[in-house]
């Protein structure tokens, strides 16, 4: 089997045209429950994995392999404007949908929150102008709709800082545009359960290099 790279977490392999994941960390059974969930709610609106097979006592997963290419390598490419401007549309149709939609999830708001949302995760077809896969759905919640949008340009100034001036089209398609203040507080949020977890877990590096992270990140500014 093939290791994916990017986006797929725990220990996810390729073969025969399926993805195999086994889910890791003291989270790994209600990650595994969420994406399942998910991936089973939404297969009829979004570009997302089928369900070939699960365990939840493992937990793993089988899924179909996604088409397509990974949303970082086509910014390092010089795409961001394309991408992002399909990420945003891709954002705006999934806060469209009701939050019962996905039964199981947890959390209140008025949408669906995929927690890690952003061209990280997401698999394009630039030529054809379309998002082909959405993948990673583990910390999918209810919440706010500033979640998925902040997070996506937190991933874009840490990684990409030469595609900033791309954040006008991820705004333009999302069709929503908090302010500066109010996303990088939704940044910070963020940041902080990300260290929370890690401490609860004692990932003491990963603690640390998040800390980093939470400082870089409330030092920036719109500019």
């Amino acid at each position: 089997m093939d290791q994916l790279p990017h986006g797929y977490t725990n220990f996810t392999r390729s073969a025969a045209g399926q993805v195999h994941k086994t889910y890791d960390g003291p989270r790994r059974w209600d990650n595994a429950r969420r994406e399942l969930v998910c991936l089973k709610a939404l297969g009829q609106h979004l570009p997302i994995a089928t369900v070939v097979e699960y365990d939840l006592a493992v937990p793993s997963m089988t899924l179909s392999l996604l088409p397509g290419r990974h949303g970082q390598d086509l910014i390092e490419e010089g795409h961001a404007p394309q991408v992002l401007r399909l990420v945003g549309a891709t954002l705006a149709r999934l806060q469209s949908f009701a939050p019962w939609i996905v039964d199981g999830l947890d959390g209140t708001g008025p949408v669906i929150v995929h927690g890690d949302f952003g061209p990280q995760n997401m698999l394009f077809d630039l030529t054809a102008d379309r998002v082909t896969g959405v993948v990673d759905w583990e910390s999918a919640h209810i919440g706010s709709p500033i979640e998925d949008l902040a997070w996506t340009e937190w991933l874009v100034r840490m990684h990409h800082p030469e595609a900033v001036d791309a954040l006008d089209d991820l705004f333009a398609a999302a069709q929503f545009g908090p302010s500066w203040s109010e996303r990088q507080a939704a940044m910070v949020r963020q940041i902080q359960d990300l260290i929370a977890y890690c401490e609860s877990a004692e990932m003491t590096a990963s603690a640390l290099e998040w800390r980093d992270r939470l400082r870089r990140t409330e030092g920036w500014t719109a500019e």
